[in-house]
């Protein structure tokens, strides 16, 4: 987020923690304003206001009118959060001449801008927003489903991952009364709270949203389609990310389980896109990475070899998507002490030297031209896990040897 702290110019204050249910039509938003704004635009505009406030009243349609005029500059020039007051005020005027409906704009056009803010600035009006939407098209609208979904997303990113699960729970319920509890709509809310329970790592959650999300899209797209196929996925890498904080008999059945979900979905994509497919690539290397991270080495090592072959088939076995693979190979059997290390090793740092050797060096625009790359020599660490696996097996050798 661009602003990792309130604005020194107001702060806000909550006498109490609001909930994420309804909102009443005339609810404070819990503003306490400074008099004094950071915003080069504000003064010349207030001293405007103040002259419309004598000739047409405080609520009037003049006063909201140049309210509105001076969020749009500063949305336009400045920090939008620095808006926000004077935002409030603008749509307190317009809802008590107009009704609630005529505030949507105003509040549409001050969240988008600003969406870079932390959420905590913009969560008073969007709590708003789905208030007056709940009154103007009724709870059991697609207009408060998206509303709630947004909230959610906010709240997850934010940390309040109960009061997002909440707000998507209601978006589910809502979809199944417009839509059917076996619809594709309902299929993407709830897919939406599988991945913010596994965004947040909030595993037990995760797998059982999962396993609700799975039953449904077996009903929705069929059991061998594609949406199924990736929902087996996730829940083999939520599977095994789970198993990192159970006892030894847990985490066991966690990666078996974990084994049989990826296969299966596996499965299903070779059958559609093909063996050695980019679909395939892309879900062998998720898998991959989650192993190594859950130190499942001997789980991974089959899923390793077999993406080490299909790169070399399609990219050629000097290619640069082959070092990060040959990096977490030696890594991984230095760790075991097996005697395939020293061979990953060697072909490792020929490959890796092949692109930065001093004599003739690859420069990074040329190197990120090459097919199937993926920045492996940038932001990859593949050095520094060549470097660990030598070190690893120098000390091996050591022990063996007994020097």
């Amino acid at each position: 987020m661009r602003f990792g702290a309130c604005h020194p110019c107001w702060s806000e204050q909550r006498p109490g923690e609001r909930g994420i249910g309804h909102v009443g039509q005339g609810a404070s938003l819990g503003w306490k304003l400074r008099p004094a704004m950071t915003s080069f635009y504000a003064p010349r505009h207030l001293e405007h206001i103040a002259g419309l406030e004598k000739r047409f009243g405080p609520v009037s349609d003049e006063v909201a009118t140049a309210l509105r005029s001076l969020v749009r500059v500063i949305c336009d020039y400045e920090d939008p959060v620095d808006a926000a007051p004077f935002l409030e005020r603008c749509i307190t005027i317009a809802e008590s001449l107009h009704g609630p409906r005529s505030v949507l704009p105003d509040l549409d056009k001050w969240i988008g801008h600003a969406s870079g803010a932390d959420f905590e600035h913009i969560e008073p009006f969007q709590l708003r927003r789905l208030a007056i939407k709940t009154e103007i098209f009724g709870e059991d609208s697609e207009a408060v489903a998206e509303e709630c979904e947004a909230l959610g997303r906010g709240y997850a990113s934010s940390g309040g991952y109960a009061k997002a699960r909440v707000l998507l729970e209601r978006s589910i319920s809502i979809k199944e009364k417009l839509h059917g509890a076996h619809s594709a709509e309902v299929a993407a809310a709830v897919e939406l709270l599988a991945e913010t329970s596994t965004h947040v790592k909030k595993w037990t959650d995760a797998k059982a949203d999962l396993e609700r999300s799975l039953s449904l899209k077996q009903k929705v797209f069929g059991k061998r389609s594609e949406e199924v196929a990736r929902c087996l996925l996730a829940s083999a890498i939520v599977h095994a990310n789970a198993s990192t904080r159970q006892r030894p008999g847990s985490s066991r059945r966690s990666i078996e389980e974990a084994v049989a979900a990826f296969k299966l979905g596996l499965g299903m994509l070779e059958k559609r896109f093909g063996p050695d497919s980019v679909e395939v690539q892309v879900a062998l290397e998720e898998m991959i990475r989650t192993y190594v991270d859950c130190r499942q080495f001997r789980t991974a090592e089959p899923l390793l070899k077999r993406l080490l072959s299909i790169c070399e088939l399609a990219y050629g076995e000097d290619a640069a998507a082959l070092l990060w693979i040959l990096a977490e190979l030696a890594v991984g059997y230095a760790d075991a002490g097996s005697e395939a290390t020293e061979p990953m090793l060697e072909r490792g740092f020929e490959l890796l030297q092949n692109f930065l050797g001093a004599r003739k060096p690859i420069f990074r625009n040329a190197i990120m031209d090459y097919a199937g790359n993926k920045s492996v020599l940038y932001g990859e660490g593949v050095l520094e896990r060549l470097v660990q696996a030598s070190e690893m097996f120098r000390r091996n050798l050591s022990k063996r040897w007994g020097a």
